[in-house]
């Protein structure tokens, strides 16, 4: 038999001391017991009637009184799945020289906790205590070694926090024993002195310091005990806790189903777009009819248009490519305010920019246009990226995306706030990760494990599907079939096939809307073309810069812009957050190395 393991004694004692409001971390912090005799007698039927009588000498260490923590599990060295299982009945305790001998019973997992005294009671001089407890679980039967039935027992176990002296342990049994041991010391192998008289054996030693094990063993004919058998409860390891059984198995499979077909018929249900049926994708109804509304079936075909959807600015329109508000969105919103006589752009270099107010041209501007151009320039009409970079601009961005999500919702494109409509089944998945990790756990105490796993997977998958919850309507999926059309125009348009319009320069018009569709450099690059050949002259007073003679740096300084006013305002955006924010083996108990039970104790 092997000792206690060390981390289940360190445990013990944790959650002692937590218990206690002390922590004893050596035997001079717990009175030591100067006489300790055990006497044992043991029934037929394998039961152990213990009787403790000893006495704790508090003139050396002040304390209220012994508590003492007797296992009720332990593992089977031999057989890592299992524990063996102690039962412990009748327990009784006084004090015979007048100390409390009030007594608090607790189990925490597999430790039962006798906690003798009265809290505000303190003993100076040395106590008499008698604790008789019946225990079974410390005899096994026709022990395959031996060859006898063997009570194998920890009379003190390592987590002892007191030193001993005068030690003395009877066991009487049904018959004599064949066979005695004891042993003792850090590796229970040092013998200790054993006898036997009649049908008790005697075992005695004169002193044993705090951490260290005493155990007792006595051999009986097989038989001795008969039917009796030692009762052992599965114990959940890792390798087990998780076991794929036939139960687990179809439990967890029958889940896995349930997840993958609740998650099948949530997409079905609320994560596609709604259309118009029967309309060819991009038309809405006319007429003031209302036109018949279903999911959207599959991809639609995108036809060329040469104009944006009529109505819809280009952070609108990028909003509703991706369902997200972005910063490329913001930065797009910007230059079409420039390019509609609101403000004027001066780029400096690769990363620095400063924004001109201008006197207002006239014409209407969205809610959320007016209140980026307040936000940008705060009564100043100049302002530069530097200053764009400071915590006060922190909710230029904020600001900007709540508009333009309120914008497309107030234009019928969404029935709800994307963001806030994404946000219901993240909330609900990380709810069904959470509920799938505590089923494990719980699960996982007696080996089903694996039934907590559809739950989680139901989560994981509700939180991935989770943009798909930023449903479109029926008109908003029209102008996403005509910004689509639109895209395809400045994707593959070539300067044989530009649709000029008269009075208009649609190089100036179409860019911030080309920048949304991430086509900005090609866009850009075909008018420096056109300008360079003399065919088409571009007015881009709204831009101080580059030359657009020169199509590549044109170009090039288009995206440089688009990146650094993304950067300012990230910046300030980031700056603004900152400032604000013990077992047996199975072997033989004659070999020694510890012993069944054990425990430990000390006062308090």
């Amino acid at each position: 038999m092997t000792k206690l393991r060390a981390g289940l004694l360190a445990l013990v004692l944790a959650v002692t001391a937590a218990w206690l409001g002390v922590m004893p971390s050596s035997a001079a912090d717990s009175a030591p017991i100067t006489r300790y005799d055990v006497d044992v007698v043991l029934d037929p039927d394998g039961v152990a009637n213990v009787t403790l009588d000893f006495t704790m000498d508090f003139s050396v260490v002040r304390g209220r009184g012994p508590y003492i923590l007797l296992p009720t599990l332990q593992e089977d060295g031999a057989n890592p799945d299992e524990n063996y299982v102690f039962d412990y009945s009748n327990i009784e305790v006084e004090s015979p020289s007048g100390a409390s001998a009030a007594v608090l019973l607790e189990r925490d997992n597999d430790i039962l906790s006798i906690r003798i005294g009265s809290e505000n009671i303190w003993n100076e001089s040395p106590q008499d205590y008698t604790v008789s407890y019946d225990v079974t679980g410390l005899i096994a039967t026709d022990h395959p070694q031996s060859g006898l039935d063997e009570f194998n027992w920890d009379v003190i176990g390592r987590a002892w926090e007191s030193d001993f002296s005068n030690i003395s342990v009877s066991v009487t049994g049904p018959v004599a024993p064949e066979q005695v041991a004891c042993f003792y010391g850090p590796d229970v192998t040092t013998p200790c002195e054993a006898e036997l008289t009649g049908d008790t054996a005697t075992y005695s030693l004169d002193s044993l310091s705090a951490g260290t094990t005493m155990q007792v063993v006595a051999g009986y004919p097989v038989g001795t005990f008969p039917g009796v058998e030692q009762e052992k409860a599965r114990r959940v390891t890792l390798s087990n806790s998780f076991e794929l059984t036939p139960g687990t198995g179809i439990v967890t499979g029958a889940g896995l189903i349930a997840a993958i077909a609740g998650l099948v018929a949530i997409r079905r249900r609320h994560a596609r777009d709604d259309v118009y049926l029967g309309l060819t994708p991009g038309l809405t109804p006319t007429g003031g009819e209302q036109g018949r509304v279903g999911p959207k079936q599959g991809r639609f075909p995108v036809a060329v248009q040469f104009h944006p959807p009529k109505g819809a600015t280009p952070g609108e329109i990028g909003t509703l490519m991706d369902t997200t508000a972005d910063n490329i969105d913001v930065s797009a919103t910007i230059v079409d305010l420039a390019v509609r006589g609101y403000l004027k752009i001066h780029s400096q270099s690769k990363s620095d920019f400063t924004l001109e107010a201008l006197h207002r041209p006239g014409g209407r501007l969205e809610p959320y246009e007016d209140k980026l151009l307040a936000d940008l320039f705060q009564g100043r009409t100049i302002r530069s990226s530097t200053e764009l970079k400071k915590a006060k601009f922190a909710e230029v961005l904020p600001h900007a995306r709540d508009g333009l999500y309120a914008s497309v919702v107030q234009k019928g494109w969404f029935k709800g706030n994307p963001a806030t409509a994404q946000m219901v089944p993240i909330v609900l998945g990380a709810l069904a990760i959470g509920g799938g990790v505590l089923l494990t756990f719980i699960g996982a105490s007696v080996g089903w494990g694996l039934i907590g796993i559809p739950l989680a997977v139901f989560g994981i998958g509700l939180m991935i599907m989770s943009g798909k919850f930023r449903k479109r309507t029926a008109t908003g999926s029209a102008y996403l079939a005509q910004a689509k059309g639109f895209e395809l125009y400045l994707r593959t348009a070539e300067k044989e096939t530009l649709q000029f319009e008269e009075g208009e320069d649609i190089f100036s018009k179409y860019l911030p809307y080309a920048m949304v569709f991430g086509v900005a450099d090609r866009w850009s690059k075909l008018f420096a073309d056109l300008g360079a050949q003399g065919i088409y002259q571009a007015d881009t007073s709204w831009y101080v810069g580059a030359d657009l003679l020169h199509g590549y740096y044109f170009a090039s300084a288009m995206n440089n812009l688009t990146h650094s006013m993304s950067s300012a305002m990230q910046a300030a955006r980031v700056d603004g957050m900152s400032q604000s924010t013990g077992g047996s083996s199975g072997f033989s108990g004659f070999s020694g190395g510890g012993g069944f039970g054990g425990g430990g104790g000390g006062s308090w």
